[in-house]
């Protein structure tokens, strides 16, 4: 099993950890969020996340990912993820990743079978995982509806993904509260750090840091990577469809 890489901590700061049945789910469908991502202070990039339901009663996420402007003169992206997961549990049943950056060309679909601790890969075939394996998307989801706001300071959370036919074992570490100003306004908020392979794309374990928002939404905010090559940053632009009032303090 190896530790998550930068192409997943990239999908829009995705923190992973079992549900609780005592807190407030706090996501319903008709949410849509979209974000900015930023190469410097250059615009590099917009990633969107929307939830539906659908009519067997399972919820559906879809996550898009692509370039824009100069950034496209040397990484043309264009990349949808989805996720189909059980509203209550979030256990997805099934996901699709598919990749298009530049020439490469990538597409899979992965169905999970909860019972028997297993997924099906259309690339890889049948493969044993531990219990609780989740896709990127749904652990997101998952994530949120885990009592991020009772944790205490330096509190660590562990989970397992099985993506690009790979498991990935993946810990963040709270870091207590904090207040993140984006171009929507200033933001209560939860600072969380996840833990990195240091060699490739990272120099120190803490080069990744994420926040979300420090409310009933619990919605990602901005995510901040110190890479070999430079920084990135993620900020949330829009949103709509939330459950729940946002905690902003001031608002722009």
């Amino acid at each position: 099993m190896k530790r998550i890489t930068f192409s997943l901590v990239l999908m829009i700061c995705c923190m992973f950890v079992h549900a609780q049945e005592s807190v407030k789910v706090p996501y319903a469908p008709g949410e849509n969020l979209r974000y900015s991502l930023y190469y410097g202070i250059m615009d590099g990039g917009e990633a969107v996340i929307s939830l539906e339901k659908t009519k067997s009663g399972e919820y559906h996420s879809k996550a898009t990912a692509k370039t824009v402007g100069m950034v496209r003169w040397f990484l043309d992206m264009n990349d949808v993820y989805e996720s189909y997961f059980n509203p209550t549990t979030c256990k997805p049943s099934k996901a699709v990743r598919n990749i298009k950056e530049n020439s490469y060309k990538y597409y899979d679909e992965v169905t999970y079978n909860h019972e028997n601790h297993s997924v099906n890969s259309k690339k890889n075939g049948t493969v044993e995982v531990p219990v609780n394996t989740l896709d990127i998307i749904s652990s997101l989801y998952q994530m949120r509806g885990s009592g991020l706001r009772n944790m205490k300071l330096n509190d660590t959370l562990t989970t397992t993904i099985y993506f690009a036919d790979e498991l990935y074992e993946f810990q963040v570490i709270y870091k207590g509260k904090d207040k993140v100003t984006t171009k929507l306004g200033t933001f209560k908020a939860l600072k969380f750090q996840p833990v990195v392979e240091v060699g490739r794309v990272f120099k120190h374990e803490d080069d990744v840091r994420f926040w979300v928002s420090d409310d009933e939404n619990l919605l990602p905010l901005r995510a901040e990577f110190d890479v070999l090559i430079g920084s990135i940053k993620c900020d949330l632009l829009e949103y709509s469809g939330v459950k729940y009032p946002m905690a902003i303090v001031d608002k722009k």
